[in-house]
């Protein structure tokens, strides 16, 4: 069975965070959400509501410049782990290796023994390795209205959207088709 895909349109940046805190509940250590959009497309806003949906121990800022920065959140479930908030821009441009920047980093081992959520901002091409259970977030702008946004998951051996779109459409009603 093919996995499903979900649509929200947020009308500004506080919709966008909430999207973020909806989905949070639904994540656990190993999954990988790679972010998709272009810049100014509320990726970081959107991750810092998963911050303060996984009570981070402080807020989540842009890891532009730094590669990556982790935080310790707390999963469902009372599990406490890291948000891994990469930026792989500039990876990606260099043709790197994630796991190399990962070591050099020193947060290697926190992905590999399972205690990590990874959050990739443009790092489709060069983070999938990291797991198999893949969320790809995608960020459009409106052509009409600057601060509304169509945000679309796309999962890929990812569980968990079902009760994350009934959730999305609590809140925000039917998602976009």
């Amino acid at each position: 069975m093919p996995e499903e895909e979900v649509k929200v349109a947020t009308c500004n940046a506080r919709e966008t965070k909430k999207l973020g805190t909806l989905l949070a509940p639904f994540l656990s250590p190993g999954d990988l959400l790679i972010l998709r959009g272009p810049l100014g497309a509320g990726k970081t806003t959107f991750t810092q509501g998963l911050g303060e949906g996984l009570r981070a121990e402080r807020p989540i800022i842009s890891p532009t410049f730094t590669l990556a920065r982790e935080v310790k959140v707390q999963f469902s479930g009372g599990r406490e782990g890291l948000l891994i908030h990469v930026d792989a821009w500039r990876l990606k441009a260099q043709g790197g290796d994630i796991f190399d920047e990962f070591e050099a980093l020193g947060i290697e081992d926190d992905f590999e023994d399972n205690n990590a959520l990874v959050v990739a901002e443009w790092g489709d091409g060069v983070a999938e390795a990291l797991s198999d259970r893949i969320l790809y977030v995608d960020f459009a702008r409106s052509v009409q209205r600057e601060s509304e946004r169509l945000i679309s998951f796309v999962p890929k051996g990812f569980g968990m959207l079902a009760g994350f779109k009934e959730k999305v459409e609590e809140v925000f009603g039917n998602p976009v088709d």
